[in-house]
């Protein structure tokens, strides 16, 4: 049997980042074979992934990823079981790792499955190193063809936003744009307009306005007035363009757009919020 070192312990984990004796017992299984160990730790780090798979992953990171001329931007949510495994460097290089890949794909959406194998084996190296249960829960691209792409980190990658905004491009644009991302991070709106909620949807908040109206004793034939006066207040509340500005309460989020950049149209936005 091959002599297994105290040196060639600690550089197997300084390469893989194993714990001593799991070093240890690859090089002792692979007869001191360097390589053949780093294969058994690998092997071993799959194992131990999948029977980690089932416990809860609560913490983690949203990250992002913009390119350098704004014109498109990615976001990833990636989870762990503790806050503290979120904070290590490892787990953040492995984030970003992560969102750069998603930067360089087309548009759309992906989950952690999506990942190619090369991604998805650091994955499983990470569960192995950590001792965690690591996923790649969500993640997207979105791209512009005549506007700018926004990003915004807020409550350290608690939550994470993009918008899309078509009609120009340039500075003022992109600070808009940012103003607006940090709008949704902050106001947390369902829809981009009224005609963005569905009709379902509309008819259910009406009902229970309905019903509020009744429980207070309002008549009949004033229920629906006040259903729609409600559902008004309800579109402001939720409805991005809607929304009063965080910075201008006074204005609308439309207001400042078509004050701020004439043409401009929001396009689209995107919220992550870790867990949710």
């Amino acid at each position: 049997m091959a002599e297994i070192t105290a040196s060639l312990v600690m550089e197997l984990r300084q390469k893989t980042g194993a714990k001593m004796m799991d070093a240890k017992r690859a090089l002792v299984d692979a007869d001191g074979n360097f390589d053949k160990a780093v294969e058994v730790l690998r092997e071993k780090g799959q194992a131990d992934a999948a029977k980690r798979t089932h416990r809860t992953t609560a913490e983690g990171v949203v990250v992002t990823a913009q390119s350098a001329d704004h014109s498109s931007a990615a976001l990833v949510e990636l989870n762990c079981e503790t806050d503290f495994v979120a904070k290590t460097d490892q787990f953040l290089a492995l984030a970003s790792k992560l969102v750069n890949f998603v930067l360089g794909q087309p548009a759309g959406e992906m989950t952690g499955e999506d990942l190619p194998e090369e991604l998805q084996n650091d994955i499983k190296e990470a569960i192995s190193k950590t001792g965690e249960n690591i996923q790649c829960r969500r993640a997207v691209k979105v791209a512009a063809e005549n506007g700018v792409v926004e990003s915004y980190i807020h409550l350290g990658g608690k939550i994470g936003v993009l918008v899309h905004v078509e009609g120009s491009t340039g500075e003022a644009t992109c600070d808009l744009a940012k103003d607006l991302a940090m709008q949704v991070a902050a106001a947390n709106p369902d829809y981009l307009t009224r005609h963005h909620v569905p009709t379902s949807k509309i008819e259910s908040e009406k009902e229970i306005y309905r019903n509020l109206g009744r429980n207070e004793g309002k008549k009949e034939e004033f229920l629906d007035r006040i259903a729609e006066g409600r559902l008004d207040k309800f579109f402001k509340e939720n409805c991005l363009e809607e929304q009063s500005f965080i910075k201008d309460p006074d204005s609308s989020v439309h207001d400042l757009v078509a004050k701020t950049c004439p043409g401009l149209a929001i396009k689209y936005f995107v919220r992550y919020q870790l867990g949710a």
